[in-house]
């Protein structure tokens, strides 16, 4: 109990001189939020895609692959605001709470809904190339994977895949051509046999042309694993279905 005390003091003095802030907005949070503000969750550009099948993620995916089931992004990716913000807080800045608490925010919705979220074996983050995971410190996709595992209670696979080829990050390739190209045998299934039969949620950060995703699922293909596919994006363009 005593110990208790000690730890609950020792956080309000934290909170009196380092105030948590709303990674959108930058207010100061107040008791019983975390990560964003009541505001900021109310405002969030949700894409509701977890409501329907075919939607426009799903749509990138159906005819370019038999494997996946479902695909699904929590909220539109709008270049300066701040929930764009938020992403590269998340992504570049170490704020890796900002993936679990939105992960688990998104599990909540996809363990509501009837697209088959829940009966997963295996929630796969897409791996960094290792070099790129040394340089930043951690991979952002896991800490999105971690709370949609806390969410849909299923567990991470952070083994079975690996990223062999250092590519150039998608941010900096404007041709869609060229973002194809960029990711074309980019990853390795280290353990087949852990997939096969399964379904597995793959999860990624921010979604475009949705070329990463892909490469990762061909390379899941060409190990013949009979698996089925769901993939969860945090972000993605309200644009994307015209590029």
């Amino acid at each position: 109990m005593k110990l208790r005390s000690i730890f609950s003091a020792c956080r309000r003095v934290k909170v009196l001189f380092f105030p948590e802030l709303c990674t959108s907005c930058k207010r100061k949070l107040v008791e019983g939020e975390h990560v964003l503000c009541t505001s900021c969750r109310m405002d969030i550009p949700l894409t509701y895609e977890w409501e329907y099948h075919d939607n426009e993620v799903f749509k990138l995916f159906k005819d370019r692959s038999f494997l996946v089931e479902e695909a699904t992004s929590f909220f539109y990716y709008r270049k300066g605001s701040g929930f764009s913000k938020a992403v590269q807080n998340l992504k570049f800045h170490h704020q890796c709470a900002v993936g679990e608490e939105l992960g688990e925010w998104y599990g909540r919705k996809l363990k509501e809904c009837r697209l088959g979220y829940d009966k997963a074996d295996a929630i796969v983050p897409l791996p960094l190339h290792p070099s790129r995971r040394r340089a930043r410190g951690y991979n952002q996709s896991e800490y999105i994977a971690k709370g949609l595992s806390a969410a849909l209670g299923v567990p991470l696979d952070t083994k079975s895949i690996v990223r062999k080829v250092k590519t150039k990050p998608q941010s900096r390739t404007a041709v869609r051509e060229e973002r194809w190209s960029n990711t074309e045998d980019a990853f390795f299934v280290n353990c087949p046999e852990k997939l096969a039969g399964r379904n597995i949620i793959l999860v990624d950060d921010v979604l475009t042309t949705g070329a990463t995703l892909l490469s990762c699922i061909r390379a899941i293909e060409k190990t013949g694993a009979d698996c089925r596919i769901w993939i969860a994006v945090l972000s993605s363009s309200p644009k994307r279905a015209s590029r």
